[in-house]
């Protein structure tokens, strides 16, 4: 058996995220199908056998990826670069594989994650973007970055981040370290990177909602630090909408 390293993309807008909730998918039920269950798909159809992949992030429905890594393992001695211009054939044109590489067998795409970096794209003006809409949040008024970026500071370092994610998360563990929280405007696009260790479930969405308020002055940067130790998520900002993130890259420890 050999191990196998995706690195893909895809655009989310059409599929329920890289792995769904759903017990038993069904193509007649009329629900997004999966990435995770696409790439499934054709990966046992190429390697003539039940091919089972692990993904590095579970992303909401919705949102993007240029950098999401996968494994699997086959005992199918296919070459790499072969196996990749298959998946590449086969899959839908809004998902590509960039990589393929055969890595030693201890990788795990999910717990030899060493961080992970997320972006975050707004577009602010008056008139809603066209072509872009799929990808970024329109925000149709003035934004003060001044008050975004002085917030954004506060969620730098390790903190319990329970007041940051969705309810349902039923990890009992709700510590993460953000290593770098940035927000930077060009022209009218208000780009916010984040990266951390590990993300809970909306964690990024909730920051990025949060990090709205405060640019609209509905709350006080200096407030952020309280509403981390309260761990009350009704005390932070709305969760943002998914269609303006994009999970950039997956960085490993080897």
């Amino acid at each position: 058996m050999r191990t196998v390293k995706l690195t893909l993309g895809f655009v989310g807008t059409r599929y329920e995220g890289w792995q769904g909730q759903r017990k038993k998918p069904s193509a007649s039920s009329g629900l997004p199908t999966t990435v995770q269950e696409i790439l499934e798909k054709f990966l046992s159809k190429i390697l003539k056998e039940k091919t089972a992949v692990t993904g590095s992030s579970r992303t909401d429905s919705g949102v993007h990826a240029l950098g999401l890594v996968a494994h699997f393992r086959t005992r199918n001695p296919l070459p790499d670069l072969r196996i990749k211009e298959a998946l590449n054939f086969y899959l839908p044109r809004d998902i590509v594989v960039f990589s393929a590489k055969t890595v030693p067998g201890g990788f795990h795409a999910r717990f030899s994650a060493k961080s992970k970096l997320y972006r975050y794209d707004i577009r602010v003006g008056p008139t809603r973007p066209l072509f872009e809409s799929p990808f970024v949040l329109w925000h149709p008024r003035r934004l003060d970055l001044r008050l975004m970026k002085r917030a954004a500071r506060f969620f730098i370092g390790r903190h319990d981040f329970s007041a940051f994610h969705d309810q349902g998360d039923k990890l009992r563990n709700h510590e993460r370290e953000v290593r770098r929280l940035s927000v930077r405007k060009s022209g009218s696009l208000v780009r916010i990177e984040i990266e951390a260790d590990g993300f809970l479930r909306h964690m990024v969405r909730v920051i990025v909602g949060t990090l709205l308020e405060a640019g609209r002055k509905r709350l006080a940067p200096e407030s952020i630090p309280q509403i981390l130790l309260s761990k009350d998520r009704a005390k932070a900002g709305p969760t943002a909408k998914p269609h303006g993130l994009t999970l950039v890259r997956v960085n490993y420890r080897f």
